[in-house]
């Protein structure tokens, strides 16, 4: 039997939030299909940036919630602290802004007055439907037996000269058919992946989805590699 991965979903988990709830249910559809145990815990935002920088020790992977956000304002140190740590990491819905902002900040960018992203285009807590277009390699087989449709509470707007400039140090996995980024994974992590849309919605028991499969076979397999160099 393997072992059980330990995995922290950073965010003020809401049992009125469909997205919160479908990410449990993600990790529980993996869980099956893998035969991989799981245990997932919650932790508050505040938490992990004020009071535990060390938390990511705990943990196997991390799973940043999507939103909304209670204290939105905490991420941008979350984030930061992630990119720095050595455990696979998988956000999706609000963050995505986050991460952004971020990366342009860090490389120079003033993002204060250079609208680089907009402000979320989807009002409310609601969902739409967006495609998948233009995968990479590595995301075109992901997808290879999923049709290419998800839904999002998130949807930002990139100039296409920033779009550009992400590709320098994330691989674009796929973009919406508003030729925006919807996955972004960083090449100078193990693993580090940021979806636009919510791929929990649309998992179910019987088809998990293939981003949370993919997110729990890059935790075992760091988690296997980590236990090789200690032997």
């Amino acid at each position: 039997m393997e072992e059980t991965l330990k995995i922290a979903i950073i965010g003020d988990y809401n049992f009125a939030y469909n997205s919160h709830n479908a990410t449990n249910l993600a990790l529980q559809h993996a869980e099956n299909v893998l035969e991989q145990p799981i245990n997932y815990y919650w932790l508050n935002e505040r938490e992990c940036c004020e009071e535990n920088l060390d938390y990511t020790e705990n943990y196997d992977g991390i799973i940043i919630a999507p939103g909304p956000y209670r204290q939105p304002f905490y991420f941008k140190a979350i984030i930061q602290n992630l990119m720095q740590k050595n455990i696979p990491v998988l956000g999706t819905g609000e963050c995505f802004r986050v991460m952004v902002e971020n990366y342009f900040d860090q490389i120079g960018v003033d993002i204060k007055a250079e609208k680089v992203i907009s402000e979320n285009l989807i009002s409310g807590n609601q969902f739409t439907n967006i495609q998948l277009e233009k995968f990479s390699d590595e995301f075109s087989k992901i997808y290879l037996n999923r049709p290419g449709f998800e839904f999002s509470s998130s949807r930002y707007s990139i100039l296409p000269q920033y779009s550009e400039l992400l590709s320098k140090d994330f691989e674009i996995g796929a973009r919406n058919q508003f030729f925006d980024p919807e996955i972004l994974k960083s090449k100078n992590h193990d693993f580090f992946m940021i979806t636009m849309f919510c791929p929990q919605i649309i998992s179910t028991h019987d088809m998990p989805h293939p981003i949370f499969i993919y997110f729990v076979k890059s935790m075992r397999r760091i988690a296997d590699l980590k236990m090789e160099n200690q032997d």
